[in-house]
Formats: C-alpha cells, sequence, structure tokens
C-alpha cells in the first residue's frame, strides 16, 4: 500500500509545487489530490501548508470529510521535504521504482479499477 502511495505522492511533486508558487503569490488556490486508500494532499489559499491528511465517509452521506489523522507541513518544510525526496528514494530503491495501482495490470479493465479500494476507499 504504501509503496503505491509514495508513487501517486511522486507523481504530484510539480503539481504541488505549483500550487504553492500560486498561494505564496496571493492567488486563489484550492488543491487537492487523491493519494490511495482514504489520503488526500491538499494546498489551500489562506493555509500556509501543505496538508496530508486521511479522509473518510459517513454512512448514508455522499461527502467525505479530512479526519484529524494527518500532518500539515508549513511551506519551509515542504521544501526541506522535497530536497530529501532524492535520498529517499536512494536509500528505498523499492520506493524508488513503484507506480501507482492504476498503472497495474490488475486496473486493466473497468470493474477490476472500480474494485480496487486503493482508488476508490468510499465506494459503496
Amino acid at each position: 500500500m504504501i509503496y503505491v502511495r509514495w508513487a501517486s505522492f511522486r507523481q504530484q511533486f510539480e503539481e504541488i509545487d505549483a500550487k504553492v508558487i500560486q498561494m505564496v503569490n496571493d492567488q486563489d488556490v484550492k488543491y487537492q489530490h487523491h493519494l490511495g486508500g482514504g489520503r488526500y494532499v491538499s494546498v489551500t489559499s489562506g493555509f500556509l501548508c501543505v496538508d496530508f491528511r486521511k479522509w473518510f465517509k459517513l454512512y448514508g452521506r455522499p461527502d467525505i470529510k479530512p479526519s484529524k489523522n494527518g500532518i500539515a507541513l508549513r511551506l519551509c518544510e515542504w521544501a526541506d521535504m522535497r530536497r530529501l525526496i532524492d535520498a529517499v528514494n536512494n536509500d528505498h530503491p523499492t520506493l524508488a521504482v513503484a507506480l501507482p495501482c492504476y498503472m497495474s495490470e490488475d486496473h486493466n479493465n473497468q470493474l477490476a479499477a472500480l474494485d480496487c479500494r486503493e482508488c476508490n476507499p468510499f465506494f459503496n
């Protein structure tokens, strides 16, 4: 699980960086990307951070809500983390070559992709 989430996260670095720059330049930003399972990364104007959080869905409700389980990195901490990514990938080659689950063979048809709990954690 962690490998596919890391891979999904790695693919979003450029977009997250672009949204952080927009936010610092006082542009309106409301970015959210699903990393896998119920985990999301978000950048939102008014909050000078990159937020990683688990989300949940209440039974019978169509919307999802953020939980208290997560971490918000201040922008300086996000910059520090970006500098460490290559070291993490070098120290853990399995993470470096991981692919998001949607690129795996078990997503080769629509039904299999819909059954993936990593891609569709709130699907009933």
